[in-house]
């Protein structure tokens, strides 16, 4: 009966909404983010192309915005400060290595363990070497 309720109770509980925008081949990787972020407390959208991100994306309708830099940097790069235009208050982190050239903003964070240190998430990302991570 205990175990009824916490069950009950967790799915009762509001969660924040996190969209997560990864377009990395890698599923396992992608599951490794989303969890990241799950353990964090979000319930995460993941949208794998950069123009179904601009569909779902309204001001107000996500708590956290996670956007991966990958092979079109500039052109999350561009969604980001648009985001960051329209609704200054929105959580947003890009996450970019230093190949990517992306230049330094606010909310450009090095790797996947500096964005869970950012949002206060339990879980560690370990990374492939050839997938380790500098600030930019």
């Amino acid at each position: 009966m205990l175990d009824q309720n916490k069950l009950n109770a967790r799915n009762t509980e509001v969660r924040r909404k996190a969209l997560l925008i990864d377009e990395d081949q890698d599923r396992y990787r992608r599951k490794e983010r989303t969890t990241l972020l799950q353990n964090a407390g979000f319930k995460v959208f993941p949208v794998l192309r950069l123009d179904h991100a601009r569909n779902r994306c309204k001001p107000g309708a996500f708590d956290l915005i996670v956007a991966s830099a990958g092979e079109n940097s500039n052109l999350v790069l561009e969604f980001c400060d648009e985001i960051k235009r329209t609704n200054p208050n929105q959580q947003l982190f890009l996450v970019s290595n230093s190949n990517s050239g992306i230049t330094s903003r606010d909310y450009v964070v090095a790797d996947w363990d500096e964005l869970r240190k950012r949002i206060g998430g339990e879980s560690r990302i370990e990374e492939k070497p050839e997938q380790s991570q500098t600030a930019a």
